[in-house]
């Protein structure tokens, strides 16, 4: 059964192609029952319609996913109202992120969720073999070394193929200057993990 939410977006996938439903970014976020929501599929038209990004606040209906790997955030998008408003303030996001941190990534796989806020200690950002970005970071407990998946940073690295030094300039040594929190999320298999977002309010 169908049901009607509003999401806070906290993560929003750079789009990439499906066979079966054409262009589609992933969208993650938090619900009025302050538990973790990811949306798929979300076509990229819908951008066009009602555009939204971080921190925008969403009207959506959606059932119960019932695809081969079942996370407990996953929802399946039965359709998409509007953006209905935005939290523009720094200070509120600040907030409203320290409302929703986790101890450490650990915490979050141990509470049987896929998705989940921490607060990292970014010791590098670089360009792999592979060309994929990577953050080395440690949280409370440990240090990780964990692909990014941040929208903005893969379509820095796209506009500047060549010149990664844009890329790290706004997403590790400007970071030094922010207070700065990651999204982490798992793939499908609910085993590989990732930097899925970014977010950076000014120092208090």
């Amino acid at each position: 059964m169908a049901i009607k939410e509003k999401i806070v977006v906290l993560a929003k996938a750079i789009p990439a192609d499906s066979l079966m439903h054409g262009e589609i970014t992933c969208v993650a976020g938090i619900a009025e029952d302050n538990k973790w929501r990811r949306l798929y599929p979300v076509p990229t038209n819908l951008l066009s319609r009602s555009y939204f990004m971080k921190f925008s606040i969403i009207e959506v209906e959606v059932k119960a996913w019932q695809g081969a790997h079942t996370r407990p955030e996953d929802r399946y998008l039965v359709s998409y109202g509007r953006c209905v408003q935005k939290i523009e303030d720094w200070e509120e996001r600040r907030a409203y992120l320290r409302k929703h941190l986790d101890k450490s990534i650990s915490a979050i796989l141990s509470s049987g969720r896929s998705l989940g806020l921490i607060k990292p200690e970014i010791e590098e950002f670089y360009q792999d073999s592979n060309g994929k970005l990577r953050y080395k970071f440690s949280d409370s407990e440990r240090s990780y070394d964990l692909v990014c998946r941040e929208w903005e940073a893969l379509a820095l690295a796209r506009k500047y193929p060549n010149q990664f030094d844009k890329v790290r300039a706004k997403f590790r040594d400007w970071m030094e200057e922010r207070d700065t929190y990651f999204v982490i999320g798992t793939t499908a298999d609910n085993i590989t993990k990732m930097v899925v977002a970014v977010h950076y309010p000014p120092k208090a």
